[in-house]
């Protein structure tokens, strides 16, 4: 199966989201002083948020894609982390860049943050309509599973 526009799309505005919170240049956008406990906070969601999105990429194994789209010979996951979230990949990356904000002081952070918020929620919608075509028990597993963060969002 070749992956849609739409889901290229979706992929090149990742990698552009992610290219801008690595080099936002953080001398020129501090806002607040985060401290010690908002840097050892921030780091520590960044760690989660990353070990989330790994051990959820793990789980998922060949259905893994970039693209919101499921694989041609995907199975629905719902074992690991998709026990308690829908997507916990997009999950990670939220709780990593709320981390990176805490742990910045960067309002300019805080706002890409913001973006990558609505970007995710924007693609998981996208590509929910395609689990719900391919996947006949999606529709339950959605009902009772969170979206983003197990036990939070």
């Amino acid at each position: 199966m070749r992956a849609s526009p739409v889901a290229r799309a979706f992929v090149a505005a990742q990698v552009l989201l992610f290219v801008a919170f690595a080099t936002l240049p953080r001398a020129w956008t501090v806002a607040w002083e985060p401290g010690a406990w908002g840097v050892f906070i921030g780091w520590g969601l960044v760690v989660l948020g990353a070990a989330l999105g790994i051990a959820s990429g793990v789980v998922l194994g060949r259905n893994l894609t970039p693209f919101p789209e499921p694989r041609e010979r995907a199975s629905l996951v719902t074992a690991g982390p998709y026990r308690f979230a829908r997507h916990p990949i997009y999950g990670g990356v939220l709780l990593a860049t709320v981390g990176w904000t805490v742990a910045s002081g960067s309002v300019a952070v805080a706002l890409l943050t913001l973006v990558a918020t609505v970007f995710f929620d924007a693609k998981r919608r996208f590509e929910e309509r395609s689990l719900r075509v391919r996947f006949a028990d999606y529709e339950a597993y959605r009902d009772e599973t969170r979206v983003f963060v197990p036990f939070v969002l």
